[in-house]
């Protein structure tokens, strides 16, 4: 008996993207059920998925490992995979259901059985009574193939009772959201690893900023909060996402940030994990946020960066927020800026960075699903990589582009570029080296730029670098077909 799963699960067990599945929907070779396919209809159409090509295996193995390691007496602090109580509870949910699905497959067979008594009887009575033999005959014949067809389970049925054992599936049912919890993440650090913006304040089960309701499915709590919910938030069934996993695939309500306006401003005093000055000048700079405190932004926004009485200085951000506690910046010589230089020759681990923000509109159009075009220029790469990480993590666009305009030999961050682009099938890297101090010359390099992309009027495009770059390159856009509501700038 066939099971509707989400576009998500679907798309794990068959190791593709989501996007790459609405495709198949959109041209009409799959169906979906408000939201939703058949696992049927996901054998028939990827025939060649097989169990060992996907890492669930892996995951189970290590489950094993890590049980047998932690009956040892091993004083793991947090393992990779769910615990005894969660892995039980998930394998109970399924035995459940297939007990269920047994009776069911038990009562369908008496049905049939009742209904071949009935036409034997009306067989009696008939002056025909080979059509009702041959009637019967077809019965047996289409019971005994349902039966040989159903005797083994299809390597698509086999990967998705392990994923579910595995990880289950969060399901926001106010913005349509999906994502996996897997090992012994709560739904909070879930959400917020798999790109998403859900509302939390200090993630210790303090503020209740993370309350959500449970519309369906079951959880467990995690650890303990002191957050006192009313007599009515009990009776809806809320409860907290930074104390509390996943047993089961579920169903909730949680605020989600919808742009940069949901986004409360903070300050945060955050420790030097690492100073990199590379040998450009660009000094890679690592800041690590308290674990109760950590920083809440979008991708592709800036922070003000101050220390002891020196100046604050405007930074953007260059690392993903779905690692809000681990915070990355890239941060260019400017001999006239005591900040950049200190951090640049001074600065050591340990040091403590007061943050205040985030500010900014530069991010991400997550309701588009165009394909994605981001230009850098330098630094500008900054924003931009905080940008790619996200679209990849929210595995956003159908395809991104990023050209990566640069002042030395080789981009700072080259290696990272090529690393996206050998992993992921729809992402596109080229790098030039261009004269930034020759308007002629840049304006040229900018034109053969627009004319290497087609069909830049179906493309959302994001571009950073100084000022005059960035409106230069947005004018040529603009002459050769790019839509001006579908591109966004930012200038460092």
């Amino acid at each position: 008996m066939s099971r509707l799963v989400s576009l998500s699960r679907a798309a794990k067990l068959v190791g593709i993207s989501r996007g790459a599945l609405q495709k198949r929907i959109h041209d009409n070779e799959l169906i979906s059920f408000e939201g939703q396919v058949n696992l049927d209809d996901i054998e028939r159409i990827f025939p060649d998925a097989q169990i060992e090509d996907n890492h669930i295996i892996e995951d189970l193995e290590k489950i094993v490992e890590q049980a047998l390691t932690k009956a040892r007496g091993a004083k793991l602090a947090k393992l990779l995979a769910p615990d005894t109580y969660t892995l039980a509870a998930r394998l109970q949910s399924i035995n459940l259901e297939h007990a269920q699905s047994r009776k069911l497959s038990s009562d369908l067979l008496n049905l049939i059985a009742e209904i071949k008594s009935r036409i034997t009887e009306l067989s009696a009575t008939s002056n025909k009574p080979h059509l009702f033999s041959e009637l019967v005959s077809w019965i047996d014949d289409s019971v005994m193939n349902f039966q040989l067809d159903k005797t083994l389970p299809s390597s698509i049925s086999e990967k998705d009772t392990v994923l579910r054992v595995i990880a289950s599936q969060v399901h926001l049912k106010n913005t349509g959201h999906e994502y996996f919890i897997e090992g012994n993440n709560t739904i909070l650090e879930a959400g917020l690893s798999a790109g998403l913006a859900l509302n939390y304040g200090c993630s210790n089960g303090n503020c209740g900023k993370c309350k959500a309701r449970l519309i369906s499915g079951k959880i467990q709590k995690t650890r303990p909060h002191d957050f006192v919910f009313t007599e009515s938030e009990k009776l809806q069934n809320y409860f907290l996402c930074c104390s509390n996993t996943a047993i089961t695939d579920v169903v909730i309500e949680a605020d989600e940030a919808d742009s940069e306006k949901d986004i409360p401003q903070q300050e945060i005093d955050a420790k030097v994990k690492k100073v990199d000055v590379l040998s450009n000048g660009v000094s890679i700079l690592n800041l690590k946020t308290p674990r109760t405190k950590r920083l809440r932004f979008l991708a592709g926004q800036s922070v003000l960066l101050s220390y002891a009485n020196l100046p604050a200085v405007n930074i953007p951000i260059a690392s993903c927020p779905c690692d809000d506690m681990n915070i990355q910046f890239h941060i260019p010589q400017q001999e006239n800026n005591e900040l950049v230089k200190y951090i640049h020759q001074e600065l050591k681990t340990s040091d403590v960075i007061h943050i205040d923000g985030p500010y900014g509109s530069f991010i991400l159009d997550e309701d588009s699903d165009r394909s994605i075009l981001f230009i850098a220029f330098d630094t500008g790469f900054a924003p931009v990589k905080s940008l790619i990480e996200h679209a990849i993590t929210l595995e956003h666009a159908e395809f991104i582009h990023l050209s990566w305009l640069h002042s030395d030999s080789k981009p700072y961050m080259h290696n990272q570029c090529r690393a996206w682009e050998d992993a992921l099938d729809n992402f596109n890297y080229q790098h030039t080296q261009i004269d930034m101090d020759e308007s002629e010359k840049l304006a040229e390099q900018l034109q053969i730029l627009a004319k290497n992309y087609s069909e830049l009027n179906q493309k959302n495009i994001y571009i950073c670098g100084p000022e005059y770059m960035v409106n230069k390159t947005r004018e040529i856009l603009l002459d050769h077909g790019a839509e001006e509501d579908h591109i966004k700038i930012q200038a460092v």
